[in-house]
């Protein structure tokens, strides 16, 4: 089983769009996939389905909880916006960043080939037991001013994560999202990502398009339309595999 975290505490980079459509086209591939929805606001949850009865909040909170079977192969353990109060009340627990860990720890959440983790845009508790979790963590950028601000402040909270809680977590790759060709701008932008990045940077950048918005709103992939992003998607995740040695 491979874990992986897409995380940034930037929003609107594309966190939630490249789990998403990474986790359906390796779950149409074959592959089981089970998506955790980390953030409160809870957006991947309501691109899959309608909010279930239960979910990550159940989990942490050790009630009764059951992900939710979205199509063959493809899980969610759901995301709402109780997440957000735990975030508070588990301020000062000694075990605040190990609940993640400890569920897979104690075979709550196995069975899977990939469990992809959307994050919240913070460093905040959520965030913090998804790194603790993770084999891999991989940041979302968009190509636009002041995109990696704060990315130094994600590393080093990394680095912390890798002394303290999970020495063997490593970043897969920098994804290159909502990019458009045309302008001169964004082709720059995407020059400086890659400078500061190297060869971590994914080869396949993922355009901006309303196709990802007509997908949401038909529940299903990018990778079941005809389309440009299709195939970037296609791309991506065949990278994803052989970035992690399938």
């Amino acid at each position: 089983m491979k874990t992986i975290i897409f995380t940034n505490q930037k929003g609107g980079v594309g966190k939630t769009t490249v789990t998403r459509e990474v986790g359906i086209t390796l779950s149409i591939w074959g592959h089981s996939v089970l998506l955790i929805d980390a953030d409160p606001q809870g957006n991947l949850t309501k691109s899959l389905m309608d909010p279930p009865e239960s979910g990550l909040y159940e989990a942490f909170e050790g009630e009764v909880f059951q992900p939710v079977e979205l199509r063959p192969n493809l899980a969610l353990l759901a995301g709402d916006s109780r997440l957000a109060a735990l975030e508070k009340r588990y301020l000062g627990d000694v075990d605040a960043y190990g609940k993640l860990s400890s569920l897979f720890d104690e075979g709550k959440l196995s069975g899977f080939d990939f469990v992809l983790i959307d994050s919240p845009p913070s460093l905040g508790i959520m965030t913090l037991n998804g790194l603790a979790a993770a084999d891999y963590f991989v940041i979302p950028l968009r190509p636009a001013l002041y995109s990696l601000q704060g990315t130094n402040d994600l590393l080093a909270s990394v680095a912390k994560v890798k002394k303290s809680l999970n020495p063997g977590l490593e970043l897969l790759g920098v994804i290159v999202n909502d990019f458009l060709p045309g302008p001169i701008i964004s082709r720059q932008l995407r020059t400086e990502i890659e400078e500061v990045f190297g060869q971590r940077v994914f080869a396949t950048a993922i355009s901006r398009t309303i196709k990802v918005e007509e997908a949401i709103a038909s529940r299903a992939g990018v990778v079941e339309q005809e389309s440009k992003i299709a195939a970037e998607v296609t791309a991506l995740a065949e990278e994803f595999k052989t970035r992690l040695g399938l």
